[in-house]
Formats: structure tokens, sequence, C-alpha cells
């Protein structure tokens, strides 16, 4: 495929990503079964999701943070906004192997892709009104992010519904198990990196002693 191609590919997918927005079952079952995903938009999007935290604790209105940020660390702050969404992809396609669903790994990943869209756009828009909004106003302002969490919401259940083909009862069960399965994950690996961290901890004091007690190996 030359370059010409691809971006032809690309402009293509861009246009498809309104109709999966508007409807998400037909949307989500051609990106699923007839159309080849494009990984380049589902990384873009994941992307400006860490981007938009960076930008947010820089750029939201004094009223709504509450104070300023002095400093963030970049790199663990995207990595921080990301996270949840890996969990959940993880969790949700560990579950769904167990309850017989079809969708793959990335196959979710692109439904979270997708979903996070339009929430991406009114959050951009929240963080807009965040600095020009008075103290009376900014239930309304939370009232719009909710609506985006709410459409993100809608468009994940629609589209793991197709991917994995199943119907909405069976897909709220496995849902439910996905947040069981996360919180249990993210268990582990707090349990895992405070042994690990104890661990070094200890192999650290150690050596220190061995080396302050002049023990020559």
């Amino acid at each position: 495929m030359g370059e010409e191609d691809r971006m032809s590919t690309l402009v293509g997918d861009l246009k498809f990503i309104p109709y999966t927005i508007t409807h998400p079952f037909n949307g989500f079952y051609e990106l699923r079964f007839r159309r080849q995903r494009n990984w380049i938009i589902i990384a873009a999007v994941f992307l400006f999701v860490g981007l938009f935290d960076i930008l947010s604790f820089y750029t939201t209105g004094l009223l709504v943070a509450g104070g300023i940020a002095l400093y963030i660390n970049p790199m663990m702050t995207m990595v921080t906004a990301i996270f949840p969404f890996l969990i959940f992809a993880v969790s949700n396609w560990a579950i769904t192997s167990i309850f017989d669903g079809n969708g793959s790994f990335s196959d979710i990943l692109m439904v979270l892709a997708y979903a996070l869209i339009p929430k991406l756009i009114i959050d951009i828009f929240a963080l807009i009104l965040s600095n020009v909004v008075t103290q009376p106003e900014i239930f309304m302002l939370n009232a719009v992010s909710a609506i985006g969490m709410i459409i993100f919401a809608f468009l994940v259940f629609c589209g793991l519904c197709v991917i994995h083909e199943y119907n909405a009862s069976k897909n709220v069960v496995t849902l439910l198990a996905t947040a069981a399965a996360a919180i249990l994950i993210i268990f582990i690996g707090i349990v895992y990196f405070v042994l690990m961290s104890r661990l070094i901890g200890l192999i650290t004091t150690v050596f220190a002693e061995i080396t302050r007690r002049g023990v020559v190996f």
C-alpha cells in the first residue's frame, strides 16, 4: 500500500468516526467485521487523553481547580490518565474469554478509543468554560462533564455488545465481573509493588550493613 493509499484510508476512517458515534451498533459492527481498524486513530486518542490530563492541570479555571498546579510529572500524569482504560481492557478481555465473548483485546481498545472521542471533545469544551464561569455556574460545568461521561459509557456499552456478540443482560453481567476483576488486578499489583519495595529495601539494608562492617567477599 502506497503513501497515497494510506492517507486515503486514514481520511476515510476519520470520516467514519461521526457515523460510529451517532450509530454505535452499526458503526462498531462495521469496525469489528468489515473494516480494518486504524491503529493510528486508536493510539492518537489515548495520546490525546494523556495530553489533555496534563493540559487540564495548567489551564483549568481557578474556581473549578481550587488552586494552581505548580509542578506535575508529565509522563506520570499521562500514564495515570491512560492506565484505567488499559486495566479495563485487560479485565474485560479476561472476563469475556470466560463468558464466551468473541471480541479480542484489540477490539476492546478500539471500542474505548472511539467512545472516548466525544468525551474528549466535551471535556475540551468544559475546560474552556472553566475559565469563564462564575461560582453559581459551576454546577452547569459539572453537568456538561457528566454528559460526556454518560455518552462515553453508552458507547462503550454498545460497542462491547457488538464485538462480544452479547445481549444487554449478559453485557451487564460481564461489566460487573470486569469491575471486580479490575479491582483484583489493582489489589494484586499494589501488593506486588509493596512486597518488591520491601524486598529491595531489605537487600539494600543488608548490603549497606555488610559494607559498613567491611566484609570482603
